[in-house]
């Protein structure tokens, strides 16, 4: 069994596919089958039970991820011992909200690319709490979300700055729209059900007594701008989504109090180790003109 043969099984787990897999690493699809058959061999145990077209791990593949994925980190470190210090290589791989990524990420992407050109570095969206899982799960190094602040004992959170949540729509919406103990006449604009301004805003109007009549589930951030411009609702979004629309006068803030704070947090789990292009890349988001920087670790 060889290091390369436990590359091959992540990347089969990540792609869900061994075709796919064999695409990404280069290999033919038997190939990848024959990595995989000879870790099954050593271990004496199947890792995938194969349905139709869709694989999913065995408990004996489940029971071998963390260890395997526990390997490959320690491979990075040994890798690293005799490289060239000046030049950072390797992986990254970061996660982070459709709203992070749109409105805080680019200046930071942008940075790291031109400091640091050899490290390939993967970028990818989901929800806050997926997006934590990844972290915790060992999927991914490093994690954007928006959310309360994050008190886990596995996880190190750089807390960045506070992000306030606007709840907005047209001109031609009421200020008083959102008055307690009341049927809301306009339809609400919803983003994904784990999103995480989405369940202040809705726990919010539970606890107002305030009852939507109907509701829109939207796909994306622009689309929720675009619906809400167009009076089709309201919605509520992170204001430094909308702060364009505030500024000319395209969306207008409804006046609702929502409780608790998000704040926008880079986390990575405690055990982790800061490779080289990690460590750079959190240097360069620490430097951020928005960043009000607090980190947070708990034992």
């Amino acid at each position: 069994m060889d290091i390369k043969h436990l590359v091959t099984f992540l990347k089969v787990i990540e792609t869900g596919s061994f075709t796919r897999a064999a695409e990404l690493l280069g290999y033919t699809q038997s190939s990848v089958t024959a990595h995989i058959q000879t870790i099954e061999e050593h271990l004496n145990a199947p890792l995938f039970d194969r349905l139709g077209r869709k694989i999913h791990l065995t408990d004996a593949g489940k029971e071998a991820l963390p260890h395997i994925k526990n390997v490959l980190e320690h491979y990075k470190r040994l890798e690293s011992i005799g490289s060239d210090k000046t030049t950072i290589k390797g992986e990254l791989k970061i996660t982070a909200t459709e709203s992070i990524t749109l409105y805080r990420l680019e200046p930071i992407l942008s940075a790291f690319k031109e400091q640091h050109p050899d490290v390939k570095l993967t970028l990818s969206n989901a929800t806050c709490s997926m997006n934590k899982s990844a972290v915790l799960d060992g999927d991914t190094d490093l994690a954007f979300v928006l959310l309360p602040i994050v008190e886990e004992a596995d996880l190190i959170s750089h807390t960045l700055t506070r992000e306030n949540i606007a709840v907005v729509g047209n001109r031609r919406i009421s200020d008083d729209v959102l008055h307690p103990n009341q049927s809301l006449q306009e339809s609400i604009l919803l983003n994904e059900n784990t999103c995480s301004y989405r369940s202040i805003f809705e726990q919010s109007l539970k606890e107002q007594n305030i009852t939507p009549l109907q509701s829109m589930e939207l796909w994306s951030v622009e689309a929720l701008k675009r619906c809400a411009i167009s009076g089709l609702g309201i919605t509520c979004l992170p204001e430094m989504t909308v702060e364009t629309e505030l500024e000319t006068g395209t969306l207008k803030r409804i006046p609702f109090h929502m409780e608790p704070t998000l704040y926008s947090q880079l986390i990575y789990r405690k055990d982790k180790w800061l490779s080289p292009a990690i460590t750079a890349f959190i240097d360069i988001v620490l430097e951020q003109p928005f960043v009000q920087q607090t980190k947070i670790s708990f034992d």
